[in-house]
């Protein structure tokens, strides 16, 4: 479903979004971190990059590898959870894009921000993509979204618990009669609790967008591009 709905056009901007942002020239080594089935890894290792990236999944680890060597590219990719496998190296810049930033809670997002920080360089960015900080998910909260991928549909529940901050959600995959469910949450932050977080770790914000295009992030808008740069 998701290599499905991740279109080149897309991937291009945001390929071209994280040169902009990140401040990087060919050769300058990337950490792509959760990498999913590696769409951005693929991408910026053609434009020249050094790439790392790091996931938990087993089947979109085995596709990257399997294509960054049919292809011969600058790519380390490491199978492992993004909280405990230790990533090694220093990188010119890093970014967590698709909505991955959240998928703990408070303490383990501090635990993951401070590894990042850990292998960026004085002077690296680090750039967050996600459509669900509490500025952008809670005045519209989508409780239920329905979508088609030619022969597959996903259906999705979305229910919030106040007392913990976090998005319980119910996925209903359809395809030739054959239908699977998957449930997950995803905590909620504000965008001032990101800032802190980062902060705390030596990472201070010096942008944040609404869209790849630069426009300035404002309530209500579907997606947020945040960049923090470190110390």
């Amino acid at each position: 479903m998701w290599e499905r709905a991740a279109t080149n056009e897309w991937t291009q901007q945001e390929a071209n979004f994280l040169e902009a942002t990140l401040k990087v020239q060919p050769g300058a080594s990337l950490l792509d971190i959760p990498c999913g089935f590696g769409r951005h890894t693929i991408e910026m290792a053609k434009r020249g990059f050094r790439m790392t990236g790091l996931d938990i999944s087993d089947e979109f680890v085995q596709k990257l590898r399997e294509q960054v060597a049919a292809e011969q590219l600058a790519v380390q990719v490491i199978h492992g959870d993004l909280l405990t496998t230790d990533i090694g190296g220093t990188f010119d810049g890093a970014y967590c894009l698709g909505n991955s930033f959240g998928y703990v809670d408070y303490a383990s997002m501090q635990v993951f921000i401070e590894k990042v920080s850990n292998v960026l360089k004085p002077g690296a960015h680090f750039v967050i993509n996600s459509g669900l900080v509490a500025e952008s998910i809670l005045p519209n909260f989508p409780k239920t979204k329905h979508y088609v991928l030619g022969d597959l549909t996903m259906d999705i529940r979305n229910d919030y618990v106040i007392g913990e901050s976090y998005m319980a959600t119910e996925l209903t995959y359809t395809q030739a009669g054959r239908v699977e469910k998957q449930y997950f949450k995803h905590y909620v932050f504000t965008l001032a609790e990101i800032k802190r977080m980062l902060a705390r770790y030596g990472l201070q914000t010096v942008a944040v967008y609404n869209s790849t295009e630069l426009l300035p992030y404002a309530l209500g808008d579907p997606q947020i591009y945040l960049v923090a740069q470190k110390e």
